[in-house]
């Protein structure tokens, strides 16, 4: 991850000193053997080298850099840290990396966009994502180091900065995360030095019932989440086939310690806390029934909150993502039914986790669990789970679709209510 550097000779480096500052290969003869050998890594690099020189992010960067030499030192570290038999020998052998980067006032996005292009350069040639994704977490961490300023960012603008993906989707309730349950992940794709942002549709549709759930989130310094989410829950089959319920939800998410993303070489999780406020609109549809509120279905409020603590690590050289979050709750499906019930009206924690596998750097695969109360007499309120595909095709926009499980709602429709997921996610 390669950096942004300093001058080679006086004039701008970006790559290599990082890359010289490690002391050992970080990796087995198999890696070497994935990216191709020497003959393979030359390829990589005279790929790299022509995507840096044409990212308007870093290009001017390499301004007066002798691209030819900074060819030939990264071909030897790309070979070395792969457990090849090749041996650095430019200027930055045996210095810490700290002591190099100190004064270049290097940022996140700068950091980023190199890792990217990498990322990319080995896409082309053919890389297979387990050996590409070894590299990513080797270089991860050196970000410590490298990353020493955001002074050269606007604050007043998103600079669209992390890593594809690493923001998640928009989960139902408007949280950045999977479709089912928030993430410790911090929704749109601002580094530290900026932020950014997303808007939102998911449709979910069963035999008896469909939800349609919009909004928008925004994060700040990659620290702080907030959301803004409406969800629309109809009724298609009777005597609930008029059936219509609103739902408006408020989000707040804190990163608390951690970084999924560059602390590879630790085990300690990304964790963030967060409040969800839920205001039940009414119910329409029921009016002959004389029912036009919640409570008037064994719910005990119109509105409350959920409390979550969410756990996230990304462990690239497995290719995965792992999720748990734990949430304090008394909403009867997601609030949708109100909140509390004449079955039990108590705050009960319930256990969410995911699991995503990363395919490529653009696709992901998944399943996720979510546990549910179960408050009312009319709900025989079951667990939430699915399985998802979430594709992006680049920062502005991302698509996922799940098969998802919602087990039984209301008694009056006693089908598990099971069927397709589809979410529309555009980036800012």
């Amino acid at each position: 991850m390669v950096m942004v550097l300093h001058r080679l000779a006086g004039a701008s480096l970006l790559l290599a000193a990082t890359l010289a500052c490690a002391q050992t290969p970080y990796a087995e003869d198999s890696t070497y053997r994935g990216l191709g050998g020497q003959e393979g890594i030359k390829k990589i690099v005279d790929t790299f080298i022509p995507l840096i020189l044409a990212d308007e992010r870093i290009k001017a960067t390499f301004e007066d850099t002798d691209m030819k030499q900074l060819a030939e030192r990264l071909a030897e570290q790309f070979c070395e840290f792969s457990g090849g038999p090749c041996k650095y020998t430019g200027k930055y052998k045996g210095k810490d990396m700290a002591s190099v980067h100190i004064d270049l006032k290097i940022s996140n996005a700068q950091f980023n966009a190199l890792a990217e292009d990498l990322q990319i350069a080995m896409e082309r040639n053919h890389v297979p994502n387990s050996v590409a994704n070894k590299l990513i977490a080797t270089l991860a961490p050196m970000q410590r180091d490298i990353v020493t300023t955001g002074a050269a960012l606007s604050h007043s603008r998103p600079d669209m900065g992390n890593f594809l993906a690493t923001g998640g989707v928009s989960q139902l309730e408007g949280a950045g995360g999977g479709g089912i349950t928030p993430w410790a992940l911090i929704s749109g794709y601002g580094t530290r030095d900026s932020w950014g942002g997303n808007v939102h549709y998911t449709h979910v549709k069963t035999q008896d019932y469909s939800l349609a759930a919009y909004g928008v989130a925004l994060g700040i310094a990659d620290r702080v989440e907030i959301s803004l989410a409406r969800q629309d829950f109809k009724g298609s089959l009777a005597p609930l086939d008029q059936l219509q319920i609103k739902q408006d939800i408020i989000g707040l998410k804190l990163r608390v310690a951690g970084d999924a993303v560059y602390e590879q070489d630790r085990w300690l999780p990304q964790i963030a806390i967060g409040i969800l406020y839920k205001k039940n609109k009414g119910v329409g549809g029921l009016g002959a029934l004389g029912v036009t509120n919640v409570t008037q279905l064994g719910a005990k409020d119109d509105s409350g909150y959920d409390y979550y603590v969410s756990a996230t690590k990304i462990l690239f050289e497995q290719s995965l993502l792992l999720n748990g979050t734990l949430r304090a709750t008394r909403a009867n499906q997601m609030g949708i039914l109100g909140f509390g019930g004449d079955r039990n009206d108590s705050t009960r924690l319930m256990p969410e986790v995911s699991l995503a596998y990363l395919v490529n750097r653009k696709l992901a695969l998944g399943a996720e669990y979510r546990r549910k109360p179960h408050n009312l007499l009319l709900d025989e309120e079951k667990a939430y789970y699915d399985a998802f595909i979430a594709w992006f095709p680049n920062k502005n926009l991302s698509l996922t679709a799940a098969y998802a499980h919602l087990g039984d709602i209301t008694v009056l429709n006693k089908k598990k209510q099971k069927g397709w997921y589809l979410s529309l996610q555009a980036g800012f």
